[in-house]
C-alpha cells in the first residue's frame, strides 16, 4: 500500500499531482483505492517505475465507494425502469448500448469513453478531439464516469469553464452546410454557445450545470442532478440552486411549453416537407440539375438535423433554432420547385407514345418519297 511507502514517496516523481491531492477533501484517501499496484506493490514501483506500472481504475464505482448518493443520480442505467432503447446516460455502457462505437470513429471514443474523454479534455477546446492519442487507446471504462469530468486528485472539474467543459463532447465538430453533409449530432454546444445566454441579452449567464445540474432539495435529501435530466418542475422550486424561481415563480414550465409548442410544429411540418423533397429529388435523378438538388436537399436536412439533435426542442437557442428550421424549409422548398419543368435525361427512352409519332412521321415520309 501506499502508506507503506509514505504519500512523500509518491510526491518525488507526481509533484503535481501530490500538490493537489495534499490540498483538497481527498487527503484523507489512501492512494492504493483508485490505483492498483503490480505484485511489487507501491515500493516495487518506487525501485523500478517502468517495470511495475500501477493501474487506475476509472470507474465511478470506486467514487461510490465515498459519494453514495451522487453515484446513484448518475447510475440511471442501473435503474430497473430504464429503457436503453429510449434513454441516453451517461451511466450507460457504451459496450451495450451502443457496440458500434467499439468498432467507429477514433472521435467517437474520446466522448463516448472514459479514458477519451480524459484524453478530449486535455486540449481543453472545443472541435479539438486529441484523436491522434486515442488511436493506440486501450479503453478499460466504457461509460462517462465520474472522472471523466472530475479530476480525481482534488475532486474539481478539469476545466473551471462547465459549459466549456461539456462542450468538449457536446459538439457538431465543426460541421457546415456545405451541400455534403446530411446529418447533424449533438449540436448543443453551438446552440448554447451562440445564445442569449451567453451572450448578455438573457439578465443572467446561465450554462449547462444551472439547468442540468442544479442542487435541489426534494423529499428531504439533496440531489445534485448527476443525472443530467432537465427538469423544468424541478428547477422551479424556490429552494433550487440555479435561481430561476426569483424571476419565473412557478410559471417556467409553461414559459418552457409556449417557446418549444411552435418550434415542435415546425418540425412536424419539416418532416412532411422532407418527404415531398425526397421524392421531388428523385424525380430529376439522372439529370443535369440533379446534383444541384441533391446539395439543397442535404443543405435541408443539415439544419433540421442540428435543431433536432439539439435535443432541447429550441430552449438552448430559440433564435437559432426557428433560423435554421426557416433555412431548412427555403431548401426543401428548392429542391419541390428545382424539380418542375425539368428536361428529360439524355439517354432516357422516349415514351411509347413519341415512338408512335415517329414512325407515322417515318412512314409518311417514306410513301412521299416513293411517289
Amino acid at each position: 500500500m501506499c502508506i507503506a511507502v509514505g504519500f512523500d514517496d509518491c510526491a518525488d516523481c507526481h509533484q503535481d499531482s501530490y500538490n493537489l491531492w495534499s490540498s483538497s477533501a481527498h487527503n484523507i484517501a489512501d492512494c492504493g483505492i483508485c490505483h492498483s499496484p503490480a505484485e511489487s506493490g507501491f515500493e516495487g514501483h518506487i525501485s523500478n517505475p517502468s517495470d511495475s506500472v500501477p493501474t487506475a481504475d476509472l470507474s465511478s464505482e470506486v467514487c461510490g465507494d465515498c459519494h453514495a448518493a451522487i453515484f446513484d443520480e448518475w447510475n440511471e442505467f442501473g435503474e430497473v425502469g430504464f429503457d436503453m432503447e429510449a434513454m441516453a446516460s451517461h451511466s450507460e455502457p457504451t459496450e451495450i448500448a451502443e457496440p458500434y462505437v467499439l468498432h467507429s470513429d477514433v472521435s467517437c471514443v474520446v466522448c463516448k469513453s472514459t479514458d477519451g474523454a480524459i484524453l478530449n479534455l486535455e486540449e481543453a477546446e472545443v472541435y479539438m478531439l486529441n484523436e491522434e492519442a486515442a488511436h493506440d487507446l486501450n479503453v478499460t471504462e466504457w461509460t462517462i464516469s465520474c472522472v471523466a469530468c472530475h479530476d480525481p486528485h482534488e475532486g474539481g472539474l478539469w476545466l473551471e469553464n462547465s459549459t466549456l467543459l461539456c462542450g468538449n463532447c457536446h459538439n457538431t465538430e465543426g460541421l457546415v452546410a456545405d451541400g455534403n453533409t446530411p446529418v447533424v449530432r449533438h449540436a448543443q454546444w453551438e446552440m448554447v454557445s451562440t445564445s442569449g445566454y451567453v451572450d448578455g441579452t438573457h439578465p443572467t449567464a446561465i450554462g449547462c450545470v444551472d439547468c442540468h445540474m442544479s442542487m435541489i432539495p426534494l423529499d428531504g435529501e439533496v440531489t445534485t442532478g448527476h443525472d443530467f435530466d432537465f427538469d423544468a418542475v424541478a428547477l422551479s422550486d424556490p429552494d433550487a440552486s440555479n435561481g430561476c424561481y426569483m424571476c419565473h415563480q412557478d410559471s417556467l414550465t409553461s414559459l418552457i411549453e409556449e417557446k418549444q409548442a411552435p418550434i415542435s410544429q415546425k418540425l412536424s411540418d419539416l418532416n412532411s416537407l422532407k418527404e415531398e423533397a425526397n421524392i421531388a429529388l428523385e424525380s430529376v435523378n439522372g439529370t443535369d440539375s440533379y446534383e444541384i438538388q441533391l446539395a439543397n436537399y442535404n443543405d435541408g436536412l443539415f439544419y433540421l438535423t442540428e435543431v433536432e439533435n439539439d435535443g432541447s426542442v429550441g430552449i438552448h437557442n430559440l433564435v437559432r433554432a426557428h433560423s435554421d428550421l426557416d433555412m431548412s424549409e427555403n431548401f426543401f422548398n428548392s429542391v419541390i420547385e428545382g424539380s418542375s419543368g425539368v428536361d428529360e435525361p439524355a439517354d432516357q427512352v422516349p415514351a411509347p407514345g413519341g415512338i408512335v409519332v415517329l414512325m407515322v412521321f417515318a412512314t409518311v415520309a417514306f410513301l412521299l418519297k416513293r411517289d
